[in-house]
């Protein structure tokens, strides 16, 4: 891709990030850890009962989520905080950077990597499962019409999933254009009716084909089972 359409892309996303503030001055943004862990449940329950953790930083939600499929490395997982905007992410992030070590942590996780996204599509389910993608898309605002055109066409159709759209910041090594994508489902039978209701071709095509426009590319696609471990009083 060359740098005139690099730049285009951006743009196009930040314009993507101002209308998603229209509403709000502050566009909330998701800190996410990447770990290996051999236990997983300890790993969250950990973080459970100590909810310092993630309050000293001033999260205002924040849980872990297992890979079930699609790995990139074994034993993947990570945890994730949500704050009310990205000054306060940024400044969480340099406070657990500084943080002294804490070994009883350090024996359950291993720490792989870290990023930020923030929220363009607002989601209200509570974490559960869940399938990721990360597609190249080529029209921000317009996937997101699209997408929440789909999200209701599933709805009518009796599956109480919604669709949250968010966009990398600080992730490493990515393409322009790349969006993370995910269907809450909460229970894995309801994301299974779902898959069922697409593979079988009940859904709505129309709605399906004018999102799928919008995609150049599928860069990830992974079912996680998430668990929200802390809410801030």
């Amino acid at each position: 891709m060359s740098i005139k359409a690099v730049i285009k892309t951006t743009l196009t996303m930040w314009a993507a990030v101002c209308a998603s503030a229209a509403v709000s001055q502050d566009v909330p943004v998701i800190s996410v850890i990447n770990v290996k862990t051999t236990d997983p449940q300890g790993y969250a329950q950990y973080l459970a009962d100590n909810p310092q953790i993630m309050s000293s930083l001033g999260a205002q939600a924040g849980g872990t989520c297992l890979t079930v499929s699609g790995h990139r490395y074994p034993n993947q997982a990570f945890a994730w905080t949500i704050f009310p905007n990205a000054a306060t992410a940024f400044r969480a992030a340099r406070m657990y950077s500084l943080a002294p070590a804490n070994p009883e942590l350090d024996a359950l996780r291993q720490n792989v990597s870290s990023e930020f996204y923030a929220i363009l599509k607002p989601f209200t389910k509570p974490s559960g499962w869940e399938r990721r993608f990360q597609m190249v898309i080529n029209d921000v605002p317009g996937f997101i019409k699209a997408a929440t055109a789909l999200e209701k066409s599933m709805q009518d159709a009796g599956h109480p999933v919604e669709i949250g759209i968010f966009m990398p910041m600080g992730a490493g090594k990515t393409k322009a254009g790349l969006i993370d994508i995910r269907i809450f489902a909460v229970e894995p039978e309801i994301g299974g009716a779902l898959a069922q209701h697409v593979l079988s071709g009940q859904h709505d095509r129309a709605a399906m084909g004018n999102m799928q426009s919008f995609i150049e590319s599928v860069e990830l696609d992974t079912f996680e089972d998430c668990k929200q471990v802390f809410t801030a009083e």
